[in-house]
């Protein structure tokens, strides 16, 4: 019986350790493993197919922002007439915009199409979600000032995370003379937690979602808490047009009535009912809402 008894003793602390190793591997795989797992999965670009021929009427002009260099179309306007900047979403590219561009340069309006970074022909690795892409709107921005082209002023266009990068691009610049923003998040915090909700079905208080975030800012080198587009309005005084897409489980309107009711200046909320994502210019509407905009901002 002695026997047995001694030989039981190392059996039991065996098991007690393979308990604690699998408590420590398990916990690392939730509390480590999925949120680098996560984190890459928010900070990943898909750059996709691009054009190797310019459209009739643009050229591809230079842009650099933080040291990357950025593809982005030019379409010369009018100098009385103000100079857009429209900017595309996460996963998408310049090339998707042609028609909102058309629609502006039938109005005299010279617009630059930049590619955000990590997509179409642009360098870049990782996606902020609109943190650091709003530099490469200010890099569009800077191309239009230096080159005498924003001689009337600039105006912004954006959808998705570029609504997010426009504004936090136009905070404190005095010559932006319109903001459009379609399908803008409020901030990167509440846009993670939703989508991981949305997509996953993981609640807001799971640690995983802060922790994948951690990850992410590590992954990525940026501040989530800095992508606040709700601040950002707040610093805003130009006249803004905020656009909800009807059927956007993504961004719905309560998000970005969010960033309307924080801005200061002349501001207009319309929802564009029955579209998908960032697919407000298939309505009717579309054209009399963002024309009859410019017509009350006078550019």
């Amino acid at each position: 019986m002695g026997h047995v008894a001694w030989s039981l003793k190392p059996l039991g602390r065996t098991r007690g350790q393979r308990l604690l190793l699998r408590v420590v591997l398990y916990g690392g795989a939730v509390f480590v493993g999925l949120p680098f797992a996560f984190s890459y999965v928010m900070t990943r670009t898909d750059p996709g197919p691009v054009s190797e021929h310019l459209p009739r009427g643009y050229e591809e002009v230079p842009l650099v922002a933080e040291g990357l260099r950025l593809r982005a179309w030019l379409m010369p306007g009018h100098s009385d007439k103000a100079a857009f900047v429209v900017v595309h979403g996460l996963g998408d590219n310049l090339e998707s915009y042609q028609v909102h561009a058309q629609h502006l340069t039938a109005r005299g309006h010279t617009v630059i199409l930049p590619d955000l970074r990590g997509h179409g022909g642009s360098e870049g690795r990782y996606t902020t979600l609109g943190g650091r892409e709003s530099e490469d709107v200010r890099a569009a921005m800077r191309y239009l000032r230096d080159n005498g082209l924003a001689e009337s002023g600039i105006a912004l266009m954006g959808f998705s995370m570029g609504a997010v990068a426009v504004l936090l691009a136009a905070a404190h610049q005095p010559d932006i003379r319109a903001v459009i923003v379609e399908a803008p998040f409020d901030t990167y915090r509440n846009t993670v937690a939703h989508h991981a909700k949305l997509l996953y079905g993981l609640p807001s208080w799971v640690p995983i979602i802060p922790l994948s975030i951690l990850a992410a800012e590590w992954r990525a080198d940026f501040d989530a808490d800095a992508i606040d587009a709700v601040a950002a309005a707040r610093r805003i005084r130009a006249p803004l047009l905020a656009i909800v897409d009807g059927n956007d489980q993504r961004m719905p309107e309560p998000v970005v009535r969010r960033i309307v009711e924080a801005h200061p200046g002349p501001n207009k909320l319309w929802v564009a009912s029955g579209v998908d994502h960032v697919g407000a210019i298939s309505h009717p509407d579309w054209e009399k809402v963002v024309f009859g905009f410019l017509e009350e901002c006078e550019i």
